[in-house]
């Protein structure tokens, strides 16, 4: 008889996308695996073959008006939970954060008085997000992108496991070839960036102006200010593809040879696993200012540098551009800092770990 498992996720790509994997890989292992997201996580999953419910749910941002009526949205989405899980009797849980989880972690919690569940977290940042830091206690085990155990409580950290994040199987890629073109992604997250953007089109405008390099770039907009974007560089003679959204991503990033991104954890894994040296932007508003402790990882293993969005330094960025270009010995050197901070068979690895 199958077992049953439910994993639960939503809000950004950073914490739906891993998920998503998990899923997949799951059924591949003959779980009967079901994913409850928010109306913004499930977006991202409408290629997914598989059982979605959706809930309603809310960050309780704004003012009093909208945190009353987010309340109303938490409580109608415990309700949701609580009437899926019964129904579904799950025997293994695995939240991987945001505030959509809130509501069907608080389920779990009272019907795994009933059930025998088995209950796990998935932190992808090198942060603990707020609701999986409120759970942490009442996990069976915790399973990490990265080596964060440092920052944990001692009467916790036999629970925790260091197993990167789960990944898409499906996709084909390599390291990347020693190659003279220079490629740059500028890719602002999964919604894109419109401070990125700007920043990015000064940058663009003064490797122009130095004449020094000559690289191809591709340039994630948001669609408000892609019209902008478009006639603020076409009077440059530089190959500049942009567009809000690409669906060949995954291709661009085979062949990207720096970044300037967000540190968002979708981004942040993103440029691991494609081994991409980085300008990184961090989101300042983002809860526990976890884009930055993100970017500090790569930062700290020499692969990236961080701009301050409020006091930022162009002249930074485009030095660590000629740098890397200048410096063509350092590819080695790159791959081996990468490879020291990859993880690989994630999904296997946690599978193994929820069943055994």
């Amino acid at each position: 008889m199958k077992k049953n498992i439910l994993i639960i996720t939503g809000g950004t790509g950073g914490h739906v996308i891993p998920a998503k994997n998990l899923a997949v890989y799951l059924k591949k292992q003959s779980l009967n695996c079901k994913l409850i997201t928010d109306k913004r996580g499930y977006n991202y999953l409408n290629d997914f073959e598989g059982s979605v419910k959706v809930i309603l749910s809310s960050n309780l941002n704004g003012n009093l008006i909208s945190k009353f009526f987010g309340i109303i949205s938490l409580l109608i989405g415990f309700v949701q939970s609580f009437i899926l899980i019964i129904s579904f009797k799950p025997n293994y849980v695995i939240s991987f954060g945001s505030y959509a989880s809130f509501s069907p972690m608080l389920s779990i919690l009272i019907l795994k008085l009933f059930f025998r569940t088995k209950l796990f977290i998935h932190e992808q940042n090198s942060i603990i997000g707020r609701t999986n830091k409120f759970f942490l206690f009442f996990c069976n085990k915790i399973f990490f992108s990265f080596n964060i155990s440092s920052k944990i409580k001692n009467n916790i950290k036999n629970k925790i496991h260091i197993v990167g994040t789960p990944e898409n199987n499906s996709s084909n890629y390599s390291n990347k070839p020693n190659k003279n073109k220079l490629i740059i992604l500028i890719f602002g997250g999964s919604q894109g960036s419109e401070f990125v953007s700007k920043f990015s089109v000064k940058l663009i405008k003064l490797i122009y102006d130095e004449n020094i390099i000559n690289p191809e770039y591709f340039f994630q907009c948001p669609v408000e200010i892609i019209k902008k974007v478009n006639n603020d560089l076409k009077k440059l003679k530089c190959k500049v593809t942009i567009k809000n959204y690409f669906e060949n991503i995954d291709e661009i990033l085979q062949k990207t040879s720096i970044a300037v991104s967000r540190a968002g954890a979708g981004s942040i894994n993103d440029l691991i696993k494609y081994k991409i040296p980085s300008v990184l932007i961090p989101l300042p508003t983002a809860k526990d200012n976890h884009q930055f402790h993100n970017a500090t990882l790569l930062k700290k293993h020499k692969l990236a540098i961080i701009i301050n969005e409020a006091d930022y330094n162009i002249v930074e960025a485009k030095n660590f551009i000629y740098e890397f270009y200048k410096n063509t010995k350092k590819n080695k050197l790159i791959n081996d800092r990468f490879n020291k901070i990859t993880i690989k068979n994630s999904n296997s690895l946690i599978y193994k770990l929820i069943t055994k």
